[in-house]
């Protein structure tokens, strides 16, 4: 892909580069490291084996240990955080804004109730960034070249400068981008080619060099990385795994993860890893874990979001050791590691669900969010589905306080909800938006990205009074820019 700082490389060979850049401070990749050495080509019953050792996740936590203060302590360093108890989370929120449930594809479900909400005293507007003429569906932030890269169903990738907030190319690929990683790199963009079939697009970011990763027969809706690996998981029920050969440079298909195989019997709707551990969600609301090192699933959740008659799993992160997963049945659900012995990953039951508020709350605009809805205590899970708008996706970032905040998008919703971990409570509103599929944070510049599903890509930054000074100058040096 050509960046607009250099010229573009041609497709097929050349040599993989094997040394990824290590970003402890992104917490939605688990990659990072070097990618291990000794990686074996072997199949077998459609598992896969890693001989090497040395690929380390993005994060730098242990596997016992909770996760470093790099990004509001959202890190993909191990999942095996210190547990908290159910008083940790809720008890500061307020529910989500009233609307409908969109249907299984995002579609627009119910508006919710009131106008344009005002920005919150610590954030402003930077920027918005056009170009695209459909929906953006993913976007990825290059940390070390300070560039942004958006995908959209209008068949393009399209480069941004942090600097200036210029767009420096515009890249077709075919067809329609779902969903996008940087990694290693790499930058990889699942698209849904001319022909209906689901391939990965993959760009050697220092030599423009491009491959195309042939095999789904759908869409690819989202891409991981982990343990020198990349995964794919597509609208066809399977999740790809795909490995670097060192004498081609090529990635080749080194496993295909099916049903028959313990694995997904719907969609792959979203993906995560942490470090050796890799968490998948479908469709129909379940979990998969996954031990890289071994291949497998390790636990299944088939129920974990059920509520209603779209449970997909549409975005999922962790946070100090915490699954994070957000459906399209309006709630966000919180899963704490379980104690090894047991033989399980995560618990089976969630810790905490926000928000808590009944039915009956829910309909009504009622009803205090962030309290505790029962993961094994006394309180009750809510018998009906409550009349929520679908969260569409998650994204953590940290404040200028270092306080741990979730961006979280709404299906129908005209704003990004701000809620702090662990309390979840109310930070405000990013407003002005339609159906964000896709958000970022870039904690250099105390940034908060989104795209929507207009074509807009609009850019908020946390405001820091210290350095207001700073602010000012640089942006009368770079007008139009976001930095």
């Amino acid at each position: 892909m050509d960046t607009g700082e250099g010229g573009r490389g041609g497709r097929g060979g050349g040599r993989y580069n094997n040394r990824g850049r290590g970003r402890g401070d992104q917490y939605y990749s688990g990659g990072g490291g070097r990618y291990g050495g000794g990686m074996q080509q072997q199949q077998q019953n459609d598992q896969y084996y890693q001989g090497g050792s040395r690929g380390g996740g993005g994060g730098r936590g242990g596997y016992h240990q909770a996760y470093n203060q790099s990004y509001g302590n959202f890190n993909q360093g191990g999942y095996r955080g210190g547990a908290r108890g159910r008083g940790y989370w809720g008890g500061r929120g307020r529910s989500p804004p009233r609307g409908g449930r969109g249907g299984p594809d995002g579609g627009r479900g119910g508006r919710g109730a009131g106008g344009r909400e005002p920005l919150p005293d610590d954030v402003e507007s930077l920027s918005e960034l056009k170009g695209h003429t459909k929906k953006v569906t993913c976007l990825e932030l290059d940390q070390a070249s300070g560039q942004l890269f958006t995908g959209s169903h209008d068949g393009t990738v399209r480069v941004w400068s942090c600097t200036s907030g210029e767009c420096t190319s515009t890249v077709p690929v075919g067809g329609e981008v779902d969903s996008m990683l940087i990694e290693g790199g790499f930058l990889f963009a699942g698209v849904k080619s001319t022909t209906g079939q689901g391939v990965v697009k993959a760009w050697n970011m220092a030599t423009n060099q491009e491959m195309v990763l042939e095999g789904h027969t759908g869409r690819v809706q989202c891409l991981a990385a982990g343990q020198g690996m990349l995964f794919s998981g597509g609208q066809d029920q399977t999740i790809r795994v795909w490995k670097p050969n060192a004498a081609t440079g090529m990635f080749e298909c080194a496993a295909i993860l099916r049903a028959e195989h313990n694995g997904h019997t719907s969609s792959i709707s979203s993906m995560c890893v942490s470090q050796h551990i890799m968490f998948s969600g479908d469709a129909q609301g379940g979990i998969k874990v996954w031990d890289l090192n071994q291949g497998a699933v390790i636990q299944s959740l088939d129920k974990a979001h059920s509520d209603t008659s779209h449970p997909a799993i549409m975005s999922m992160l962790i946070w100090e050791g915490h699954l994070v997963t957000g459906s399209l049945d309006g709630y966000i659900k919180v899963w704490e590691p379980a104690d090894p012995s047991t033989g399980t990953t995560i618990s089976g039951t969630p810790i905490f669900i926000f928000p808590e508020a009944p039915p009956q709350q829910a309909q009504q605009g009622g009803g205090r969010g962030g309290g505790r809805s029962k993961g094994r205590g006394g309180y009750n899970q809510p018998q009906q589905p409550p009349l929520l708008p679908g969260v569409l996706s998650l994204c953590g970032v940290a404040d200028p306080a270092g306080k741990a905040v979730v961006m979280v998008s709404y299906n129908g919703e005209s704003a990004i909800r701000l809620w702090e971990l662990p309390s979840f409570a109310d930070r405000g509103a990013l407003a002005d938006v339609s159906n964000v599929r896709s958000m970022a944070g870039f904690p250099a510049g105390r940034l908060m990205i989104s795209g929507d599903e207009r074509g807009r890509v609009k850019v908020w930054r946390w405001k820091d009074t210290a350095a207001m000074g700073l602010i000012a100058g640089a942006a009368a040096a770079a007008p139009g820019g976001f930095s």
